[in-house]
């Protein structure tokens, strides 16, 4: 008896939690329309969920990227994890045969496709499958993935400190 009370209380938080943002008075009519499409491609976030989702992910793809063979990401390159954020602010490494500036350049275009394709793996894209967004091998956005995240950009300002602190989270331990 207590597990169906128990799950049907779950089930109504979880649509709770789910409930789009409430429009700004004044939008004008072409504003909405733009803002409830992109509403049915992403969701609002429940961002607890969204956090322990992301550290798991973020967790698994440190573990993958240690574990890569060369040249996945970029021709001439291997890829290391650190395992913590330097004094820097980055969290893995990439050694390169080619000139320094080249290979911090690819290390940030890295750092950044784990975060995205991170972030892409766990908000929920109801039309679309996870293997438009990106590739598998490379963790590339396409040009679908670079939309969706302009999507959540536009959505959630400060988009960008949400990720830091996930990431931050997911190397002090907490998801």
């Amino acid at each position: 008896m207590r597990l169906p009370i128990l799950s049907l209380v779950l089930l109504s938080g979880l649509l709770l939690s789910l409930t789009p943002p409430a429009r700004a008075a004044g939008k004008s009519r072409a504003a909405a329309k733009a803002s409830d499409s992109d509403y049915k491609k992403i969701p609002a976030q429940n961002w607890s969920l969204t956090s322990k989702g992301f550290g798991m992910v973020f967790k698994n793809r440190n573990v993958e990227l240690e574990s890569t063979e060369p040249n996945r990401f970029f021709p001439a390159s291997v890829a290391f994890a650190l395992g913590k954020i330097d004094q820097d602010g980055h969290f893995l490494m990439l050694k390169c045969s080619s000139s320094s500036n080249d290979c911090i350049a690819q290390r940030d275009i890295l750092e950044e496709r784990i975060v995205y394709v991170t972030l892409l793996e766990v908000v929920p894209t109801p039309k679309v499958t996870k293997d438009l967004l990106y590739d598998a091998r490379t963790w590339e956005l396409t040009p679908l993935g670079y939309k969706y995240m302009e999507i959540l950009r536009k959505r959630y300002p400060d988009l960008l400190t949400r990720l830091g602190k996930l990431v931050g989270a997911a190397f002090a331990g907490r998801s």
